[in-house]
C-alpha cells in the first residue's frame, strides 16, 4: 500500500491533479522520462503515469493526471492519507540525456509536459542551460 502525501490542483477548473505518493524504493531509483503503474484497489485497472518529480531524500514520487477513464476519475476523489494498492515502478527508459551538450530545448504539450520537469532538472543539475517551450490550451 502506498500512502497519498500530498494532492492538489494544477488548474483554477480543477480538471489536471498533482498527487505525491509516498513511495521510497520508486523515488530512490526514478530517472527522469519514466513512469509507473498504478492500481487504486485490488479489483482496478492498471494505468500508467509519467513520473513528473521525485525526492530521494523524502522518499516521494510526483505524478500529474487528467481524470479521463474510470481509474483516473476515482484517483481523482482520493485525498491525502488515503491509499494506493499497487505502484510498479520506474519504469521504461529514461530520457537520454548528453552531458556534454552546452544547451537544450525540452518541449511538450499539455499533461505530457510531466516529463519536462524532471528532464530539466537533471539538464540543470549537470550545468547544462535549459530552454523549455509547453503549449496548453
Amino acid at each position: 500500500m502506498f500512502k497519498i502525501a500530498e494532492k492538489y490542483p494544477l488548474n483554477t477548473s480543477k480538471t489536471i491533479f498533482r498527487v505525491s505518493i509516498e513511495a521510497p524504493l520508486v523515488a530512490c531509483s526514478a530517472q527522469p522520462g519514466q513512469f509507473a503503474i498504478f492500481r487504486l484497489d485490488e479489483y482496478g485497472e492498471r494505468f500508467p503515469l509519467t513520473i513528473a518529480d521525485y525526492d530521494p531524500e523524502a522518499g516521494t514520487v510526483s505524478f500529474n493526471f487528467q481524470p479521463a477513464g474510470k481509474s483516473t476519475q476515482m484517483f481523482s476523489l482520493m485525498e491525502p492519507g488515503d491509499y494506493i494498492a499497487d505502484i510498479v515502478g520506474p519504469l521504461g527508459r529514461p530520457a537520454e540525456i548528453d552531458p556534454n551538450a552546452k544547451r537544450v530545448c525540452v518541449v511538450g504539450g499539455g499533461t505530457g509536459c510531466a516529463i519536462n520537469y524532471p528532464v530539466a532538472k537533471e539538464l540543470k543539475r549537470l550545468g547544462i542551460a535549459v530552454d523549455m517551450i509547453c503549449g496548453f490550451r
